[in-house]
């Protein structure tokens, strides 16, 4: 009951036919994953809406940074117009509380110093 291997581990020298090669196959895609026509549509039609998505957000996200830029740009125009105001109005109160103002509109109003006897110290 032994089995005989002996042939299998001969060489056949004399033999003229030339027997077929067995090749390797390279790793090819695994059978899992089969690309279909429709897969391949599917595919396609995701790159295209998420391509469509991406340019419009950032077509959108360059209109709102255009936007926040023209309103800083005219705050800050404004800004500029209300400090040259508060120069103008600081001018004129340093102006109307000089002691020269204030006496020449006392006598405009006939208003005159207080006499000693009128002055009263707490």
């Amino acid at each position: 009951m032994i089995k005989d291997y002996s042939g299998s581990y001969t060489a056949d020298r004399f033999s003229s036919k030339k027997k077929p090669v067995k090749r390797k196959k390279a790793v090819g895609s695994p059978s899992f994953i089969s690309f279909t026509k429709p897969m391949w549509k599917a595919i396609g039609a995701m790159l295209f809406v998420t391509l469509v998505i991406t340019l419009s957000s950032t077509f959108w996200y360059g209109w709102q940074i255009r936007l926040a830029l023209d309103e800083i740009g005219s705050s800050t125009t404004a800004n500029q117009e209300l400090a040259g105001l508060n120069l103008q109005l600081t001018s004129q109160r340093d102006m109307l509380l000089s002691q020269g103002h204030m006496e020449k509109t006392a006598k405009k109003l006939g208003l005159y110093p207080p006499a000693d006897n009128q002055l009263r110290y707490p």
